[in-house]
């Protein structure tokens, strides 16, 4: 069962994955579909513009449990496509955020507190950590050589994973989503050996 606050930022997802202006959508409107009164929003944020930045945080939490749950398989490639397959669940649903983001001139988006930046710098580490594990069970089951890692290789691989799964999340490269992590570890297999 949803709190309150859960039910509050529920409304406000669904508005700006609908593309919805926040800016035209009142209090009172944000109250009646969470099914409370207009004051037991304000039991809970101080404005408008702090309810905004807390459905971000909100998401940001979500996607880093998607992006770090557990893997289920076992083995190199199939732990690789997992964590592949997680990324682009959060990609696809940030995308429709990001359109609304830079469709809106809603003051909040400004205002951002220095926390994100610091749970999206958190999310990158254990995304790091993440692919050192991945890429640890590749070299215990001989796929990969224990070796010192080439100058900027990290940089490169982050650059190829993430140039193509941008551009498959934008429509910009027309393949399905199985061959598309077959493409990606393909090409991270080739930059690993």
């Amino acid at each position: 069962m949803q709190s309150t606050k859960e039910k509050i930022l529920s409304v406000l997802i669904s508005y700006i994955k609908d593309g919805v202006n926040l800016d035209n959508i009142s209090l009172s409107t944000i109250a009646a579909e969470a099914e409370i009164g207009k004051s037991t929003l304000y039991e809970h944020f101080s404005s408008k513009e702090d309810m905004i930045c807390e459905t971000y945080k909100y998401l940001l939490s979500q996607y880093e449990s998607i992006l770090t749950s557990d893997i289920e398989s076992m083995d190199f490639k199939g732990a690789f496509i997992e964590q592949i397959q997680k990324i682009l669940t959060v990609m696809k649903d940030a995308k429709v955020l990001m359109d609304a983001i830079m469709n809106s001139h809603h003051e909040a988006f400004m205002k951002f507190d220095q926390s994100i930046p610091h749970h999206m710098k958190h999310i990158q580490e254990q995304m790091d950590k993440r692919f050192a594990g991945i890429i640890y069970l590749g070299i215990v089951e001989g796929t990969l050589e224990q070796k010192e890692p080439k100058p900027y290789i990290k940089n490169v691989i982050q650059a190829v994973v993430s140039g193509l799964l941008y551009q498959y999340v934008n429509k910009e490269i027309e393949i399905s989503e199985d061959d598309l992590c077959e493409l990606v570890f393909a090409h991270v297999l080739q930059l690993l050996k």
